[in-house]
């Protein structure tokens, strides 16, 4: 592809470091065995690649990087020097062996949840969760859409009221679409704590409980991407575990949506890239006719048209 002006010679390291890891061959194992039998990703692995700082980096720039006690990849960036260049060359980097249930099993659910805790959560969720999270120890799920409120987040039903203490939030509702809802030890989750639209939505870290159960959904890809169906049934909750104030829910979730739809952009036109660097391969081999297929003009021309749109895309 073109050459970036941007990146610099720690995202050409990053890229070389995440490339070797995601080809290590146990990693690769337990990627297509995830596909195929539809378990979850192996805790060994988990924790493998979030020692090596992928779950860290998939979060995005931060202090948090600094938590990883082996370094970024072995320390080929520097956490105080990583930028979102950086994150790209990552969630580029670690969706090429096509295995979407067991990336999504990794860090879908962490990339778009743990980011909630780093930018409105307490000190004491940052404190208590964030090494377990980073580690691979535990696994975090957001938890926002519903079926009858998807993308209109202001028409979210479930709810959070106050007991009679007053001490402690008792959430009721469900949940649909949840990645990794079926395995993980924590659940962002946006209730209605007030009115009707977005005025009336807080978000609460609620822990995994008997009170919160699932059905694991039968998706298009994978199950061991964990995709889950919540019911909140009585789910008591201290009131210590809002984030930040009441009513502010729905400015969060608009937030890390910036980043949450970004990188998912981000893996798509990786795996679209890795699509066009085949078929360029095989045009290269393939002869047709006496020649190779890229001789061919209507060949080239499709070709074209694939790297064009490719390289408009990765620029915006």
């Amino acid at each position: 592809g073109i050459e970036m002006p941007f990146m610099k010679e720690s995202h050409i390291e990053l890229r070389k470091a995440m490339r070797r890891l995601m080809s290590e061959p146990e990693v690769v194992e337990d990627a297509l065995d995830c596909e195929e039998t539809h378990r979850p990703p192996n805790m060994e692995v988990r924790q493998r690649l979030a020692q090596a700082g992928v779950t860290a980096m998939c979060c995005g720039p931060g202090d948090h990087l600094k938590l990883i006690p082996g370094g970024l990849c072995g320390g080929v960036v520097k956490p105080e020097e990583f930028d979102y260049l950086h994150e790209m060359v990552v969630q580029e980097e670690r969706v090429r062996n096509f295995c979407p249930g067991w990336e999504d099993g990794l860090e879908g659910g962490n990339g778009i949840s743990i980011t909630v805790i780093l930018k409105y959560g307490k000190d004491w969720m940052k404190q208590d969760l964030l090494m377990p999270l980073l580690l691979g120890q535990e696994v975090c799920a957001l938890a926002i859409t519903e079926a009858y409120a998807g993308s209109d987040v202001a028409s979210l039903r479930t709810t959070a009221v106050k007991d009679a203490s007053g001490e402690n939030y008792v959430i009721n509702g469900t949940k649909k679409w949840i990645t990794c809802g079926a395995y993980c030890s924590w659940y962002v989750t946006a209730c209605r704590t007030g009115g009707k639209s977005h005025g009336g939505i807080s978000m609460i870290l609620v822990p995994k409980s008997d009170q919160v159960k699932y059905n694991l959904i039968k998706t298009k890809y994978s199950t061991s991407a964990g995709t889950a169906f919540l019911m909140y049934e009585d789910a008591v909750v201290p009131k210590r575990n809002l984030f930040q104030e009441e009513g502010k829910g729905f400015q969060m979730i608009m937030s890390n949506f910036n980043h949450e739809r970004w990188f998912i952009c981000v893996n798509n036109l990786s795996r679209a890239r890795k699509c066009t660097e085949e078929v360029f391969k095989w045009a290269m081999q393939r002869k047709v006719f006496g020649q190779k297929l890229v001789e061919q003009p209507v060949i080239r021309e499709k070709l074209a048209q694939m790297f064009s749109a490719l390289e408009t895309n990765t620029a915006l």
